[in-house]
């Protein structure tokens, strides 16, 4: 019997080995990660489809988050959102492409027309109301009938502006439109900070909050999406039922709820005595609105909308508008007062809720805003 011996394999076959081993091995890796990231691409574009199509991040917040849109500018945290059709809070809201809600309008105005531009903020933008119910519509609607000429209005109102902001958005796009009056619809707590866009798609008064135009949250509703579910943890959706109201005491009779007569309270005392650098912001950017106007040969008008709780009550705390109109004369500001005119409606209902007039209100403000404009003379 003849034995054989069997030499061990060289060393050059033993690394041949181990590297068609090692190239099998990246290879299966590669394809693995090539397919896991194919079907992550395949489930993001797939639930970015879904997410917009069924609109599923304003459904789950409540909060029309499509309207707006983030900016990179410094006291302009957001802007409405161009070309937009959509539902907001129970009303049909539709945007131009300018981002101005209404129907599209030319940059400059036809020849023999007369361009108004409403500045402010939910109230100008008729929070709640219908396109038709609106100040700066109702408005054109008093102009034309009283002085018979050809007048166009457009909305420069977004939710959530304060005088900083209004000033901002002129500066920035608005005086290009060629305005021949401008007028600012003041809210009594205009001289609060601005929101901000933040990361979960809407607006926040924490400006460490804020986020870039360019931001994911910005691009992608699929990621606003996954943020509500951890940030709610799958349990509850924001937005989803009625806010939490104050139970009223024994005897209120006051239509408003109690926790919004409670902030009204507070607005009017910080009138009183304002002591933070929120006043001055807000009365340099009235002193720029004015310098500007006045350089630019715009009319310039401020109207003071009351709040609700200052109507249909014996003793009104009316230290917001005294206060307002030392800051006009000062100033040299038109400023109008609508107060006694909302006052003078007797016990009719004029506001949806203590900060913003419904359709009915809106007419009075237009009704005084439009006397007033047609009244006086342009300086």
């Amino acid at each position: 019997m003849i034995s054989r011996v069997v030499e061990p394999p060289s060393l050059t076959v033993l690394r041949r080995v181990r590297y068609v081993r090692g190239v099998s091995l990246r290879q299966r890796l590669g394809r693995g990660i090539a397919l896991v990231l194919l079907a992550l691409a395949v489930f993001w574009t797939l639930g970015e489809i879904v997410t917009r199509a069924a609109d599923l991040v304003d459904r789950l917040n409540g909060f029309p988050r499509k309207l707006f849109v983030a900016t990179d500018e410094p006291d302009l945290g957001y802007r409405l959102r161009p070309n937009v059709d959509t539902e907001a809070r129970g009303v049909h809201v539709v945007t131009n492409s300018l981002g101005l809600r209404g129907p599209e309008v030319a940059r400059a105005p036809a020849p023999g027309t007369e361009r108004v531009l409403v500045l402010g903020d939910s109230v100008a933008f008729g929070f709640r109301l219908e396109q038709g119910e609106t100040f700066p519509v109702l408005l054109e609607q008093e102009l034309e009938q009283r002085d018979g000429g050809s007048f166009e209005v457009l909305n420069g109102g977004v939710e959530g502006y304060n005088t900083v902001n209004q000033l901002a958005f002129l500066r920035s796009s608005l005086l290009e439109l060629q305005p021949s009056t401008i007028v600012v619809v003041f809210n009594l707590n205009d001289y609060d900070h601005g929101p901000v866009m933040g990361p979960l798609g809407v607006l926040t008064l924490d400006q460490s909050q804020r986020v870039k135009s360019d931001s994911l949250a910005m691009r992608s509703e699929l990621w606003l999406l996954l943020r509500w579910l951890v940030a709610t943890q799958g349990r509850v959706w924001i937005g989803q039922g009625p806010a939490p109201t104050v139970t009223p005491a024994p005897g209120d009779e006051s239509p408003f709820n109690p926790f919004d007569r409670f902030v009204s309270v507070l607005r009017k005392k910080y009138y009183a005595e304002p002591t933070d650098e929120r006043w001055p912001r807000m009365v340099g950017a009235l002193r720029d609105l004015a310098a500007l106007s006045r350089e630019r040969g715009i009319r310039l008008v401020i109207a003071i909308v009351p709040d609700g709780d200052q109507i249909g009550v014996a003793s009104p705390d009316l230290t917001p508008q005294r206060k307002l109109a030392e800051v006009c004369r000062t100033l040299g500001l038109d400023c109008i007062d609508l107060q006694p005119s909302f006052a003078a409606a007797g016990d009719a209902m004029l506001y949806l809720d203590i900060m913003h007039p419904n359709a009915a209100g809106q007419h009075i403000m237009a009704r005084e805003v439009a006397a007033h404009l047609v009244a006086t003379p342009r300086k």
